[in-house]
């Protein structure tokens, strides 16, 4: 302000005092408030005090710095002038009424900008961009802060009586916009007791105000160099010579222009089932002891043999190596079986681009780094036999605490939970209590309706097809990293795989009923349950008045002295006598069939693995022990087709 200030004004001394606000008043009664931040990086989630919403030292984020806008410099300088006062913050209480018995300047004639946040509601979406949904289906929304200048349509001055009649207080109206309870509003009002300004042609032209306008010009392009100035200390942000100085701090160096560069694939070894880890930095050698090293980490997912990655040599000396010459690990990675290159290498033509300068920066501070949830987290998911893992860190809401969450690929071995202990003893950080946990299935029914080409298929083939389905339904699942989400249309994929079904949808019930996708509960995987509920038809569809078929597979126990083919008899009299009794509306279960044909004198049935196959007219159905029934309808009829024993070693 010192270029609008009148000849022979002068500032006021600002106040001592760690974090306290200076005043700067002007003669004719104007009042600037700004902070002066304490010394040490601001705390993140603090308030901040002056500035919009938010907002620290000047304005900016509460632990950043933001630059004002030229249209905001221009409105703050022109209140000043004119003798108000700019930039003061209050926290908005419950209710319609906001008291500013903390503004300096109180009683006030009134607020001539009035600026805060308000809450907006929006469907939650995760980092895939895909609507997240509860365990009913419904979609889950959020609430979202958004800054928002109030206008005399939102709200209006009124008096408390504190001050007598003058007016000390804001009142949101019940028609207009309110920000939530704690935000903060930053408000530029005109106290009561103002001077008036010596100044009144403030139009735009005249002389103070292209003053005015050139100094707050000059304050943006200052307070955008302060911006700069800023970001270049972050690895996000930092730019060019900046982002060199920011990467030195962690030993990393930008490459040169004609660096030797190849592209390099790992192999899955053999047997290796797992989500396998390789992170930036590792290095690869040939026979004349070339080393080069990764330049972006790499995962291969469950099911994916192989993969490549851009290594580039560790210096500028190195030779470019031919085709198939990198084919060593300096480090072994558990489940990577061989690494080669594929092509010959070849001289990058500029310096790294800052992108991937920041992204090996990043890989190298993950890697060297010990006592960090970043270094426990991949350390621990980086051994052969770890699905995923989950940081929890206050579990109990006491400082000194972390759960590590720890996700198998199936039951593990004790080596592989010496492994993990031993891993997390490693990279714990001193005096920090780290505590292993497993994470929790979450079991999920699956209902799946399939349509098969033409007139579909029957018998052991039909059994075929559902077990090989159930197979890849269950890989997919099982691959998810807890708190992940199961969707239709991956499941939907793997079922069309198979050329026999032309069509899929799938059901899964995690105990709020059939959803096209579901998100299993934090610290939770989801766990497909066996077998699933089958409806199947035929591209030819299913009619009115249909003979339900019912095939059998039935393991049993003998009895001594009991052969199969007399077991296998009986039971077939005893279930075509049964079918023949069914009517309309009764149902076809396993439980009543295994009552059906129940014969302790000759066999035993192993209840929980039987396995009845309807058809009806093209359209299947598989049920298990308590799990499916197939109800007829008014001119349905049942018959049994085929009757199979599994006889199982063991009497009865």
């Amino acid at each position: 302000m010192q270029g609008v200030r009148p000849r022979g004004g002068r500032r006021r001394a600002a106040r001592a005092g760690r974090g306290r606000r200076p005043d700067v008043r002007h003669p004719v009664g104007g009042t600037v408030r700004a902070a002066v931040p304490a010394h040490g990086p601001a705390r993140r989630g603090r308030a901040a005090r002056v500035g919009r919403p938010g907002g620290g030292a000047v304005n900016g984020l509460p632990d950043g710095f933001s630059p004002r806008p030229y249209p905001e410099i221009v409105r703050d300088t022109l209140t000043t002038l004119t003798g108000g006062t700019v930039r003061e913050v209050v926290t908005v209480p419950a209710g319609d009424l906001v008291v500013l018995d903390s503004l300096r300047d109180r009683p006030i004639r009134r607020v001539s900008h009035l600026q805060g946040v308000v809450e907006v509601t929006r469907p939650l979406r995760d980092v895939n961009g895909d609507l997240v949904r509860d365990a009913q289906g419904r979609t889950v929304e959020e609430q979202v802060p958004v800054p928002y200048r109030f206008t005399d349509a939102d709200f209006e001055v009124v008096a408390t009586g504190r001050e007598g009649v003058e007016r000390d207080a804001i009142r949101f109206r019940p028609t207009g916009r309110r920000p939530p309870t704690g935000s903060t509003v930053v408000v530029n009002y005109y106290p009561s007791q103002s001077r008036p300004a010596p100044v009144t042609d403030l139009s735009v032209g005249s002389v103070a105000r292209t003053l005015l306008e050139s100094v707050a010009r000059e304050l943006a392009l200052v307070e955008l160099g302060l911006d700069a100035v800023y970001r270049s200390a972050f690895l996000e942000t930092a730019q060019g010579t900046s982002l060199d100085k920011v990467v030195a701090l962690v030993g990393v160096a930008r490459r040169p222009g004609g660096v030797p560069t190849a592209r390099v694939r790992f192999t899955r070894a053999a047997g290796s089932t797992g989500r396998i880890t390789v992170p930036v930095g590792t290095v690869v050698s040939d026979a004349q002891a070339n080393r080069y090293a990764t330049t972006v980490p790499l995962v291969l997912e469950v099911g994916e043999d192989s993969r490549e990655v851009l290594a580039a040599a560790l210096s500028p000396a190195t030779a470019a190596v031919e085709a198939g010459a990198l084919d060593r690990l300096e480090v072994l990675i558990a489940g990577v079986g061989a690494v080669t290159n594929e092509s010959p290498a070849a001289a990058a033509g500029g310096p790294e681009p800052d992108d991937d300068l920041r992204r090996r920066a990043r890989g190298a501070l993950a890697v060297a780094a010990r006592g960090t949830l970043d270094a426990l987290r991949h350390g621990v998911a980086n051994l052969e036999g770890v699905q995923d893992v989950t940081v929890t860190e206050f579990p109990q809401g006491l400082p000194g605490e972390v759960l590590l969450s720890v996700s198998y690929d199936g039951e593990p071995t004790p080596d592989l939970l010496a492994r993990v202990v031993a891993r997390v003893d490693d990279l714990r950080p001193a005096g920090v209590r780290v505590t292993l946990g497993r994470t929790q299935p979450q079991p999920a029914q699956v209902t799946a309706t399939l349509v098969l080409a033409g007139s579909g298929v029957g018998g052991a083939e039909l059994q075929s097809l559902q077990s090989a389905l159930e197979e890849r339904v269950a890989a997919i699942v099982g691959a998810l990293p807890p708190g992940g989400t199961a969707r239709a249309a991956q499941l939907s994929a793997a079922a069309l795989s198979d050329p026999r079904i032309v069509d899929a949808t799938f059901g899964l019930d995690t105990g709020a009923g059939p959803q096209p996708s579901v998100t299993a509960p934090t610290g939770h995987v989801l766990s497909v349950v066996r077998p699933f509920t089958h409806l199947v038809s035929t591209e030819s569809g299913t009619g009115p008045g249909a003979t339900v078929e019912v095939d059998a597979l039935v393991p049993v126990h003998l009895a001594p002295g009991v052969t199969a083919g007399q077991a296998e008899q009986a039971m077939s009299l005893a279930a075509r006598s049964w079918a023949a009794g069914l009517g309309p509306g009764t149902q076809i279960s396993v439980d009543a069939f295994v009552a059906a044909v129940r014969d302790d004198t000759r066999y035993a049935v192993v209840r929980a693995h039987v396995a009845l196959t309807t058809e009806a007219e093209g359209r299947f159905l598989r049920l298990a022990d308590g799990l499916g029934t197939h109800a007829l309808g008014a001119q349905d009829s049942a018959r049994i087709r085929s009757v199979a024993l599994d006889v199982r070693e063991g009497g009865v």
